[in-house]
């Protein structure tokens, strides 16, 4: 068995049955409730949370692989950044070959936001995405782990 087996990114073969666990995940629907309907949630959150269940199971209906994944989580940060950004830069490209693969070392400022904001980046660039391997011991919510 590998060392590293319960950090590792997941491989295509893997994605259907963790998406299916996650869209049965209360904390997770709620969290994409919130996401999506910030101010009803709060007043309706059962409501919400099953809104967002449907949401996500037509978005995810034709996902069965890390791209197409990719390309689902672009239109979310997508939302995220215009939400909550006054803007996103970034400068370097340039420098990177696409036949060569690269180490990106993240300090622990976040740890879930700045692998999304260069995998948003490389994605839009056309480049691959990010393997993200995060202990789970540093992640609050369970269900992070499987994003």
């Amino acid at each position: 068995m590998d060392k590293f087996e319960d950090i590792r990114p997941y491989q295509d073969h893997e994605i259907r049955s963790v998406l299916d666990k996650l869209i049965t995940n209360p904390e997770f629907l709620s969290s994409i409730a919130t996401f999506y309907f910030p101010r009803l949630t709060g007043l309706l959150p059962n409501l919400m949370a099953s809104a967002a269940r449907n949401k996500l199971k037509k978005q995810l209906k034709a996902v069965h692989n890390v791209k197409t994944m990719q390309d689902v989580i672009a239109e979310y940060m997508d939302k995220m950044i215009h939400d909550t950004t006054t803007k996103l830069t970034h400068s370097g490209l340039e420098n990177l070959d696409a036949d060569k693969g690269y180490l990106f070392v993240s300090n622990h400022r976040d740890i879930t936001m700045d692998p999304a904001f260069v995998n948003y980046v490389l994605y839009h660039a056309g480049y691959e995405t990010l393997q993200i391997a995060v202990g789970d011991n540093l992640l609050k919510k369970p269900f992070v782990t499987d994003l």
